[in-house]
């Protein structure tokens, strides 16, 4: 995948799976409805992505996955609360307490194994 094109998708996969009519609200959820493990949480984006946003994902080599860490990393860090104390899942992602932006990267690496299967 090209190093230009990658982050437009990147983008477009965060803009699919972020969007809504509300408008910046939508953006974060609030405390009580973040889900509080990685599967939860792949399954959530997975409702959430199209089917050419999924088939961006699958067909991306796992090597290549840190190209989503800005554009759909920070969708994911922003929407599920990895900023403002989701610790749940943190700890799901990591086995103990990370980074965010760890804990992000292993949920978008398992949405692409999921959509490995």
């Amino acid at each position: 995948m090209s190093r230009f094109i990658a982050p437009v998708l990147a983008l477009l996969i965060s803009a699919l799976c972020f969007s809504g009519s509300a408008g910046a609200e939508e953006q974060e959820l609030p405390p009580e409805k973040w889900p509080l493990t990685v599967s939860a949480t792949v399954k959530d984006l997975l409702t959430r992505m199209s089917a050419e946003s999924k088939a961006t994902v699958k067909d991306t080599k796992k090597e290549d996955l840190i190209l989503f860490h800005h554009g759909w990393g920070t969708g994911i860090r922003n929407y599920y609360g990895l900023w403002r104390g989701n610790q749940k899942l943190i700890q799901s992602a990591c086995g103990k307490p990370c980074h965010p932006d760890d804990a992000s990267m292993i949920i978008i690496e398992a949405v692409w194994a999921e959509l490995q299967k």
